[in-house]
This record gives structure tokens, C-alpha cells and sequence, in this order.
């Protein structure tokens, strides 16, 4: 299922090209963490809306060359992807964690992007998040980063992540659903009531974490201060949210919204499954009209 690409340095890019191949091409940014494969879970809806779905697992996941973090430099990546491939216009869709970088590759090539679309997508996460004790070290972590001690803060983040998903990767099968559903946030029923995507998300999940490279790559990129332009997003936005999302609340769609001022919202029922692999349907279909 998965192809690779040679990018211009020599590092490899990981992609799935799925959907109608022939259909309107919408770059897929999967969510954190995860690879291209999150993107099978809309394989078939992007078939049925007439949309080639095209998927890169970021730098540090799957077998994507792991690089120092950045939204412009995955989008950058991106955008040879879509040289390689052949691909003038296209949209871009971002669910949750993935959405900064669809926003990043509106901002790397303008001319290019003909929408985007945010589903339940982050944004700067510990500008908008309160403090927790949960989230303490890792934040602290990102603050570093930010103030140029960026060495130590990958170290610590890695850490972290190593300790968060360390107990998982040996489990079996039966064992890692279980850890998952145990540690599933409350209402979140989604992926529960639709058990051939959770098959497919349980699969995907597991192969993202059996490193933590990219997690910590996606953390320090969206983290906090973001390093491109939002005012250089010419490109329709379009915001789908879910009113009830624990995970990346309303709070992030009022952040992107005070700075894309001409972005559409639509807020949905239900958590962060709803607003992400719920909405994909109908998002792939207004990106396809155009």
C-alpha cells in the first residue's frame, strides 16, 4: 500500500495514493500521532466523492526520513511530493494534529492550494491549552524549544514520548486494543461505533508509535510558536469541530479563527472522532465541488 519517494536531498517520503486516481487530488495530513495509512480510514468516501487522495507520513514516521522539526519544512516536502506525482492545484485536509501542516503547505505554495480543510485540526496547543499537571514536563520541554535549547528539548520530549508509548509496543494485538480502549478519552464512541475504521486506526497507531520520532517531531513543531505566516494563507479555509471535543476543543478553532478571519466554521456534534474521521465525508465532497 505504501509507495516511497526520493526528495531532492535524498531523503525518503512515505506516501499512499488512494481514492479515485483520476478524481480532484486532496493532500491528506494525518493526524499524532500516525503515518499515511490514518488515510485508508477515507479511502472509500474519497472514492465515492471523486477525490485522489494522496498521504505522506510526516518526517519520523513510518519510513519517512526523520528531520529536525518545522511546519514549513513538511510542507515543503509535501509540495515535491505533488511535483513528483504531477500534481499543478490541490487542496489540502488536516485532522487534529495534521492540521497545521495543511495550513503550512497553503502558506510554502499559495498558488498551488486551491482550499483547506481543518478537521478538529491544532493549533499553537500550548498557547491555547491551560496548564495541567499532565502536560507540565512537556510543555516545559517546548518552551526550551522555542528559546533555542532545541537538542535538550528533543532529548526531553523523546523521553516523554518513550514513557507514554513504551508500555504499547510490545503488547499483542488483543493486548494493545485493550491499553486503547482504556485510555480512550470519555465520549469519545466514534471509532467504537465504526469497528472497520478503528481496525484500520488500531493497525495505523501502532505502526506510528513503534518510534517516537515523529510524535516529538509534530509536538515541537505545532507546540507553540509556529514558524509560518498565517497571513499568508490565500486559500478557503474551511474549520470543522466538534462541540464536544476534549481533545482539541472550541478553543482551537477560536485561535485559527481571530487569524484567518475569512475561514468558515462548522461545529458538529460529538468529540474529536465526529469532528475528524466523521466529517471527512462531507469535507471531501466541498473540496471536490471546487
Amino acid at each position: 500500500m505504501f509507495s516511497q519517494a526520493t526528495l531532492s536531498d535524498g531523503r525518503i517520503l512515505e506516501y499512499a495514493d488512494l481514492g479515485d486516481p483520476s478524481g480532484a487530488p486532496v493532500l491528506f495530513f494525518h493526524g499524532t500521532p500516525a503515518t499515511a495509512g490514518q488515510a485508508l480510514i477515507s479511502a472509500e468516501s474519497a472514492q465515492a466523492h471523486g477525490v485522489r487522495l494522496v498521504a505522506a507520513s510526516r518526517p519520523g514516521y513510518g519510513d519517512s526520513t526523520v528531520t529536525p522539526p518545522g511546519l514549513a519544512s513538511a510542507a515543503r516536502d509535501a509540495i515535491e511530493l505533488t511535483d513528483a506525482l504531477r500534481l499543478d492545484r490541490f487542496a489540502t485536509m488536516g485532522l487534529s494534529g495534521g492540521g497545521p501542516f495543511a495550513l503550512a503547505t497553503a502558506t510554502v505554495a499559495p498558488d498551488r492550494v486551491s482550499a483547506v480543510a481543518l478537521l478538529a485540526g491544532t493549533a499553537a496547543y500550548f498557547e491555547v491549552m491551560p496548564p495541567s499537571e499532565e502536560d507540565a514536563a512537556e510543555r516545559r520541554a517546548t518552551a526550551r524549544y522555542v528559546a533555542g535549547e532545541r537538542d535538550e528539548a528533543i532529548s526531553e520530549v523523546t523521553r516523554l514520548a518513550d514513557a507514554d508509548f513504551g508500555g504499547l509496543r510490545g503488547l499483542s494485538d488483543a493486548g494493545f486494543a485493550e491499553a486503547m480502549q482504556s485510555n480512550r478519552p470519555p465520549g469519545e464512541t466514534w471509532l467504537e461505533r465504526h469497528p472497520a475504521a478503528l481496525e484500520l486506526f488500531l493497525a495505523d497507531f501502532r505502526r506510528a508509535i513503534a518510534g517516537s520520532a515523529g510524535y516529538v517531531r509534530d509536538s515541537l513543531s505545532w507546540g507553540d510558536a509556529w514558524d509560518i505566516d498565517l497571513g499568508g494563507v490565500t486559500a478557503p479555509v474551511h474549520l470543522v469541530y466538534g462541540d464536544t471535543d476534549s481533545m482539541v476543543p472550541m478553543a482551537h478553532a477560536e485561535w485559527l479563527r481571530a487569524r484567518l478571519p475569512s475561514a468558515d466554521l462548522r461545529v458538529v456534534p460529538g468529540g474529536h472522532g465526529d469532528a475528524t474521521f466523521g466529517a471527512t465525508a462531507d469535507t471531501l465532497a466541498v473540496l471536490a465541488a471546487g
